[in-house]
């Protein structure tokens, strides 16, 4: 009879190794079901690449995978998963990219649009897949078989005689280049800024399109009326010219009159300066005489015939020197 613990030691190996089966299994099917994904379907111009199990991303991030590819007519229907969280409106578009040289590549899917896509596949409209190989050559050998193979022979033997010839002298123009651009990458920053405000300059001016036509219109108007009154400004400058050359006669052959009388006017009016007080006194009394005679004469001709030294009182006569 064997020992109980040689028991123990194989049924334990058996269930753990049965365990493990269940887990491998559990793992294997999880997997398959694809737990917490949602499935979507679209369709393509052609695969471009893309394979069963490769994933699916969504800004860079694996959200899922290809889960089916296959021919559907001239087109290809696939299938995809990405992950429940992340809603596809029906606007979602699909790109095939390539993710590495070895030829891998990956799903790219930007969701998009409103409402969710559902079931329904993803149209050709909103996919895009690169270009292969083939596509270049097939599209590409026609346009290079019409190029002139001898003309461009000829073009590079002459561009290399004019390098070899001038080679000293390209090879600075070449650092100058090189140099001018340094500089504009430097000044980048300033550059902008002057393209901005160049930009506000031009929506300005724009704003103020029809403030500039209505100026363009006025000045339009005021040269239409200078020049349809050119003639008579003419006219009128003629006639200027012609008094002119009048005036200055009257006043050469007047000069001898006129000279006594500018120089009389003058005396008369440093008199009058020289007296102005005398005269702003008279001026005083004549009010206050002027009211009285007015009331003296008021009732009949009696000052007329009774006045023998004058109606003037004697303050205004004594200022113009009468009977003082």
């Amino acid at each position: 009879m064997k020992p109980i613990y040689q028991y123990d030691k194989y049924r334990t190996g058996l269930v753990a190794f049965g365990a493990l089966a269940l887990l491998v299994a559990l793992v294997v099917g999880a997997s398959r079901l694809n737990i917490g994904a949602r499935g979507y379907a679209a369709s393509l111009e052609n695969t471009g690449g893309l394979r069963v199990s490769e994933p699916v991303q969504v800004a860079g991030v694996d959200v899922g995978k290809v889960t089916g590819i296959k021919l559907a007519g001239d087109k290809v229907d696939i299938n995809f998963t990405v992950d429940k969280d992340i809603r596809l409106g029906d606007q979602t578009r699909l790109d095939v990219k390539v993710a590495t040289l070895l030829g891998t590549h990956f799903l790219a899917v930007t969701p998009a649009g409103a409402g969710d896509i559902g079931d329904n596949p993803i149209p050709v409209a909103q996919t895009h897949v690169p270009f292969n190989l083939q596509d270049v050559i097939e599209q590409g050998t026609p346009e290079v078989n019409e190029f002139d193979v001898d003309a461009i022979e000829r073009s590079f033997k002459e561009m290399g005689k004019i390098l070899s010839v001038a080679g000293d002298d390209v090879k600075p123009a070449l650092v100058q280049v090189g140099k001018l651009s340094s500089l504009i990458a430097s000044h980048s920053d300033d550059l902008g800024e002057l393209l901005q405000a160049t930009s506000q300059v031009s929506k300005q001016l724009t704003d103020s399109s029809d403030d500039i036509i209505a100026l363009m219109k006025a000045s339009d108007l005021i040269l239409d009326t200078l020049n349809s009154r050119r003639d008579a400004i003419h006219k009128l400058l003629v006639d200027l010219s012609t008094l002119g050359t009048q005036l200055n006669g009257i006043v050469q052959d007047n000069r001898a009159d006129l000279g006594p009388v500018l120089k009389n006017l003058n005396v008369v009016i440093a008199t009058l300066k020289k007296n102005d007080k005398v005269v702003g006194k008279a001026v005083d009394n004549l009010a206050i005489a002027g009211r009285y005679i007015a009331n003296a004469t008021g009732g009949g001709p009696f000052v007329n015939l009774y006045a023998k030294g004058g109606v003037l009182p004697d303050a205004a006569a004594c200022g113009r020197g009468i009977l003082c």
